[in-house]
């Protein structure tokens, strides 16, 4: 559509006379639908919040296709006939996912399935080899902007070739990504400690921010392959658009602002999403079906009094050894706090195994995927205890919950210093080694019982004067979370401004 060629052309033709006909075509120019794409990594906790970034899309009136393959698909479908019964554009193109080529049964097509090297590894493959269908998709139906995913560098290249933008989505925050390319900076001073444990404070942020080098990443310590693919991923987001985080602006402005710097183009904060989930059915079967149901959680949550419980979850790749379960179960009997666990890899456990680390106590324990944004926001829930992945923090700063934080992989420890050393809304269990593999922790790092109890009084206490002020602030911060998406807020116009920057591209061709 090269509204404004065709625009100046009918102009000449008219000699002028036909203002009034050329003012009406140039405001439909300004209202047409844009028609975005969406490519999201085939992991749960990329593709919820990008899926939920293409309906707030939806929300404001622009066609969005969201790309998945056929297991995925099963999760999305029954929002996305919701949406579109209420009259938004949102649409699903399922691409065949190739389990056969890469070994793998058919239906196991997401990354949360990647338990082991093998699985993981095929699982990528079957990722990559997507790429000439997806091409040959965006020939056929060109959209007007691509935002997809940062693991998916080539849809740069892609979107130059059909002169249209593409916005690169993190599964993280720019705070995250701000100290990632902090320390991999050859001056970085984590190459001069002394030893893994000697702390260092990371150069060049806004804040003094503390680590040790047994905290960063393994690819960071010591190039290797993956080392080359986040060197890929930096070159193709400095070559795109712009960069959409699910965030909002109040939480560590300064980062967003570095970033920007850092990438030399727009960064816009769209979040929280998890927002645009308006009630508790939604909020319960948000893509992954819970294992529990709403009744049943709300029953549990319900009967206990405000601020009472706390919600304990590690995401869903966590599955940690019995040992590690025993102290935790110990810690929590001894804190006396009331509290909603979620344990991953214990399903087909037997009774008699089960009762070697089960806690006693007013507890509730949930084998397998948890309604988490329905028991976040519900008023009975004081704390959350956290592995600190990105969604699971912006989800309890929505809440406006103070956080226990224990770090494991990826970008956690990052994520964790933007909790406790930034925004001061949480405390930490004393986490010191980053693991490679969600089932790689080391045996001399079981987190201990009285460590557990402790991090949890500091929380949880209703007479500790420093576990009070750590709630306000999160609760302060959980009321700008919810200002940000509301219309005048921060991501709202955010949204705004990056719509219209995209219909202003589209007029000009």
């Amino acid at each position: 559509y090269k509204y404004e060629s065709c625009l100046r052309t009918l102009h000449r033709q008219t000699n002028g006379c036909s203002v009034f006909f050329y003012n009406q075509l140039k405001m439909e120019s300004d209202s047409r639908p844009s028609k975005i794409l969406l490519l999201s990594l085939l992991r749960a906790g990329h593709m919820v919040p990008l899926f939920e970034v293409a309906r707030l899309f939806a929300v404001r009136g622009e066609h969005v296709t969201f790309i998945t393959t056929p297991a995925n698909a099963t999760m999305l479908q029954e929002t996305v006939d919701k949406d579109v019964a209420a009259g938004r554009h949102v649409a699903l193109h399922i691409i065949p996912f190739p389990s056969k080529e890469v070994g793998l049964p058919e239906g196991i097509e997401n990354l949360v399935h990647g338990k082991d090297l093998d699985t993981a590894a095929k699982l990528h493959m079957g990722t990559y080899l997507l790429q000439q269908q997806i091409e040959q998709f965006l020939d056929e139906c060109p959209p007007d902007c691509i935002i997809s995913d940062v693991h998916h560098p080539w849809t740069t290249d892609a979107a130059a070739r059909l002169r249209i933008p593409r916005l690169v989505f993190h599964g993280t925050s720019a705070f995250a990504r701000c100290l990632e390319e902090a320390v991999r900076r050859p001056d970085s001073p984590h190459l001069m400690a002394k030893s893994d444990y000697e702390p260092f404070v990371i150069p060049s942020l806004p804040d003094p921010i503390t680590m040790m080098r047994s905290q960063l990443p393994g690819f960071i310590l010591k190039p290797d392959r993956y080392t080359q693919l986040v060197e890929q991923w930096v070159d193709a987001e400095l070559r795109s658009y712009g960069t959409v985080v699910n965030n909002f602006y109040e939480l560590g402005p300064a980062y967003t602002d570095l970033y920007k710097k850092l990438m030399g183009h727009n960064v816009f904060n769209l979040g929280p999403v998890g927002l645009i989930q308006q009630n508790s059915g939604e909020k319960a079967q948000r893509a992954h079906k819970a294992v529990i149901g709403e009744e049943e959680c709300l029953a549990f949550l319900n009967s206990k009094t405000p601020s009472s419980v706390l919600y304990i979850c590690f995401g869903s790749a966590c599955i940690f050894p019995d040992n590690q379960l025993m102290e935790i179960a110990c810690g929590l009997e001894a804190s006396g706090h009331n509290f909603m666990w979620v344990v991953f890899g214990k399903d087909d456990e037997k009774e008699g195994e089960k009762e070697k680390w089960l806690p006693k106590g007013e507890g509730m324990i949930i084998k397998g995927w948890a309604p988490q944004l329905l028991i976040l926001d519900h008023p009975s829930v004081g704390g959350f205890l956290t592995h600190c992945g990105w969604n699971s923090v912006i989800e309890g700063v929505t809440a406006g919950l103070p956080m226990i934080t224990w770090p494991l992989y990826a970008e956690h420890f990052f994520n964790e210093k933007l909790v406790t050393q930034v925004m001061g809304i949480g405390v930490g269990v004393g986490k010191k080694n980053w693991s490679q593999w969600v089932w790689d922790f080391p045996e001399n790092e079981v987190v201990g019982r009285l460590t557990i109890e402790d991090a949890v009084r500091r929380v949880m206490d209703a007479g500790d004067p420093a576990a009070k002020m750590v709630r306000e602030k999160a609760r302060a911060l959980g009321k700008k979370a919810r200002e940000a998406v509301e219309e005048g807020g921060s991501s709202y116009q955010n949204l705004t401004v990056l719509i219209q920057e995209l219909k202003d591209r589209e007029k000009r061709g």
